[in-house]
């Protein structure tokens, strides 16, 4: 099993579905997924850490990287786990986390 470190959480990503009706000029990033395992959060004295503000099965949506610059502030990486993709990012690229309470 993977642990992340820090503030670091990894997200199964679910990839995009391509509308048939709709001609996509544009190939955008994946931006939604399964948070699969948490940091223990980032450091702030010797003693205490930071309380990460998602949890593991949690469903998110998270900013994109764009393909083609060079110049986007989210750089989270890449990686393979058994032949699937999962993305390795701090928290702090999630803009929002799916509550399963609403009614």
């Amino acid at each position: 099993m993977i642990k992340p470190l820090g503030d670091k959480i990894l997200v199964k990503p679910i990839p995009r579905v391509k509308s048939s009706i709709i001609e996509v000029i544009m190939e955008e990033a994946d931006n939604m997924g399964t948070v699969i395992a948490v940091g223990p959060g980032r450091k702030i004295d010797n003693s205490k850490r930071e309380d990460m503000p998602v949890k593991v099965g949690q469903f998110v949506r998270f900013g994109t990287m764009g393909r083609d610059s060079k110049e986007e502030y989210l750089k989270y990486q890449e990686c393979f786990i058994n032949n699937e993709r999962h993305l390795v990012m701090s928290w702090q690229d999630v803009v929002f986390v799916q509550d399963d309470t609403a009614n």
